[in-house]
C-alpha cells in the first residue's frame, strides 16, 4: 500500500512539473509569435530620417562599422525584422523583439561586399511599408578626400607668432566646385586664413597640386608666371623612389625676412616611409606615407640650384595630410600637425 501512495505520489509531482512545463512553454510561444506592429513614417506620412554610417570600399567586405540608423514607431510589442534589398553586393537587416511600443532608432547592420564604386539606393521593408537609404560606394580609400564639406584642423608648431592668435591654426574645408585641367579635376580647398589650394589625383596613384613648389599650406615662394602642377605623392611607390617638379619662375625672400630676389624654384621629391604606423591627435593611423621634400632656388643670373629647405610630409590613407616638418635649421622646425578632422 505504502508503495502505491508513492508510486501516486510521484506521478503527481510529475503531472504538476509537466503542467508547469507546458504552461511555461505556451507563454514562451506566445511572445515569441507575436508580430510587432508599427511603421517607418511621421505623423506626416512621410518617410523619417535615417544616417548611413562607414566607409564603403569596393571589394572589402563590410564590418560592425558599416551600419544606417532608421527610426521606427512601433504601436504593438512583439517580433520584428527589418530589412532592405540587395543592390551592389550588400544588403541590411535587423531582428529583435520589442517589448515597450512607442518610438525608437534601429541599427541596420551592412552585410555582403560592395562589387562596384557606384552610388545606391536601398528600400527598407518593415510592416508592408518601404523608405530609402543610400550608400555611396569608393574604389578605394585613398589620400586625398574630396568629397565637399570634409574639414581639417592644423596646428602650427612651435607658433607662428610666438603665441596664442589665428595663425597658431587653420581649418582647412573642401568645397564643392572643382576645376578640370590636363585631364584631371583639381578640387578647391580653402582654409580659415583666406587661402585656397588646389589637388588632384588620378587613377594610378598619383596624386598633383596646382600652385607653387612649396611645402603644404606654407608658402616660401611669390609666383612670378602663375601656377604649376606637379606630383608630391605617388602612393604606389617604393621607399626611395625620387622625382622632380618642373621649375616655375617665383620671387624668394619675403619668407625669411631677407631682400626679395627673383629666380627659378623646384622641388625634389622622395618617398621616406610607407606602410607606417602613426599616433595623431589621439587616434592611430596605419598606410601612412610620408615624402620628404627638397626645395631648391636659383637666382636669376646665377649658376646652378641652391638647396634652400628640406622637410617632410605624411600622409593617410583616408585622411590626407597629417603631420608636416619643415628643418628651418640646424636646430629648428616648423610642424603644421592635424589636431582634428571630418572626412565627409
Amino acid at each position: 500500500m505504502k508503495q502505491l501512495v508513492k508510486k501516486l505520489f510521484a506521478c503527481a509531482i510529475f503531472l504538476l512539473v509537466l503542467a508547469g512545463c507546458q504552461k511555461e512553454l505556451s507563454v514562451e510561444n506566445n511572445m515569441g509569435g507575436a508580430k510587432a506592429e508599427g511603421t517607418l513614417l511621421d505623423s506626416m506620412g512621410n518617410c523619417q530620417s535615417a544616417i548611413v554610417r562607414g566607409s564603403f570600399v569596393m571589394d572589402s567586405t563590410m564590418t560592425d562599422s558599416n551600419y544606417a540608423i532608421i527610426n521606427v514607431n512601433f504601436t504593438g510589442t512583439g517580433k520584428y525584422l527589418i530589412t532592405t534589398d540587395t543592390v551592389n553586393g550588400i544588403w541590411f537587416v535587423d531582428s529583435g523583439y520589442v517589448q515597450v511600443a512607442g518610438a525608437t532608432s534601429i541599427k541596420l547592420k551592412a552585410y555582403g561586399t560592395p562589387i562596384l564604386p557606384i552610388a545606391s539606393n536601398f528600400l527598407v521593408q518593415f510592416n508592408g511599408q518601404f523608405c530609402s537609404i543610400s550608400t555611396s560606394t569608393i574604389a578605394e580609400l585613398d589620400y586625398l578626400p574630396t568629397n565637399a564639406g570634409s574639414t581639417w584642423t592644423y596646428q602650427y608648431l612651435p607658433s607662428l607668432i610666438g603665441g596664442s592668435g589665428p595663425l597658431d591654426s587653420f581649418k582647412l574645408t573642401t568645397l564643392a566646385q572643382y576645376i578640370p585641367y590636363n585631364s584631371k579635376n583639381y578640387y578647391q580647398y580653402a582654409t580659415s586664413l583666406a587661402d585656397t589650394f588646389y589637388f588632384a589625383k588620378d587613377a594610378a596613384g598619383t596624386y598633383y597640386e596646382f600652385g607653387t613648389v612649396d611645402f603644404d599650406y606654407t608658402s616660401i615662394f611669390d609666383d612670378i608666371g602663375g601656377f604649376i602642377e606637379y606630383p608630391y605623392l605617388k602612393d604606389k611607390s617604393p621607399v626611395g623612389n625620387t622625382w622632380e617638379s618642373g621649375e616655375m619662375d617665383v620671387l624668394f625672400g619675403s619668407f625669411i625676412g631677407a631682400a626679395v630676389k627673383p629666380g627659378v624654384a623646384k622641388t625634389v621629391f622622395t618617398i621616406a616611409g610607407v606602410n607606417q604606423t602613426m599616433t595623431i591627435a589621439g587616434k592611430t593611423l596605419n598606410n601612412v606615407i610620408t615624402v620628404k621634400r627638397e626645395i631648391y632656388f636659383k637666382e636669376t643670373g646665377g649658376i646652378g640650384f641652391t638647396k634652400i629647405l628640406t622637410g617632410t610630409a605624411s600622409y593617410a590613407k583616408g585622411i590626407g595630410m597629417v603631420d608636416q616638418n619643415i628643418v628651418l635649421s640646424g636646430t629648428s622646425s616648423q610642424s603644421v600637425t592635424a589636431t582634428n578632422w571630418k572626412i565627409n
